[in-house]
């Protein structure tokens, strides 16, 4: 019963960590590509997300298991290679979920091949992991990443249009195509990564008050 509450309890913490504290866009500066260029309106991101989380998942159990029979220089170039043919199974499977959305995406759905989030987690964590720590991770930064690409689209895709997914809401747009520009997106990720770098010391300061005996 003990070693199972560890498990769940370690399997958390990495799931976080991807998810939020540890958020590979935010933290690590990874992938942020697809957020600002592509992810300006909430069927880009949705559609991106799944693109993601059908890469990175295989893509990172793969790799949990062959990784480390790979020479270290060879790794990377491998990966990219997998990538690209996991990519047709993975688009595959996010046009009969949402029809044409591939199509619609253009050089953004093509891109995701060499998304450096997929491509670090594949490259980096997954040979030197167990299946379930890699699993958790892998889910934990396509949560991180759908968190982050569908929060900027929305805030862009409401300024810009009123509405999200082609629905008015009756909020007011300005209609400034300068909202969905790169730039703007590079804004918004500034302002989340200062929050979740301010949660993460909130925490950090908490967990040191728990390791301090009373006296």
């Amino acid at each position: 019963m003990t070693n199972r509450k560890t498990l769940l309890r370690e399997t958390g913490t990495i799931f976080l960590n991807g998810a939020f504290f540890r958020n590979p866009v935010l933290v690590g500066a990874l992938g942020v590509y697809p957020v600002v260029a592509g992810g300006y309106n909430m069927r880009n991101a949705v559609e991106l997300s799944l693109l993601f989380l059908f890469l990175t998942l295989p893509l990172a159990l793969l790799y949990c298991l062959i990784g480390e029979m790979m020479a270290v220089w060879l790794r990377p170039g491998l990966v990219l290679t997998a990538s690209a043919v996991l990519y047709l199974p993975a688009a595959w499977l996010t046009d009969r979920l949402i029809p044409g959305s591939v199509t619609a995406l253009g050089m953004f759905a093509g891109l995701m091949i060499c998304n450096s989030v997929i491509l670090s987690r594949a490259n980096d964590y997954a040979p030197s992991h167990i299946g379930w720590a890699v699993a958790a991770d892998a889910l934990g930064c396509s949560v991180g990443f759908t968190a982050v690409i569908c929060l900027s689209a929305a805030i862009r895709e409401l300024w810009l249009k009123g509405g999200l997914w082609h629905t008015n809401m009756g909020v007011y747009g300005t209609a400034d195509a300068g909202v969905s520009l790169p730039f703007f997106g590079f804004i918004l990720l500034g302002f989340f990564a200062a929050f979740v770098k301010w949660a993460t010391q909130k925490r950090s300061t908490k967990a040191e008050k728990r390791r301090v005996p009373r006296v």
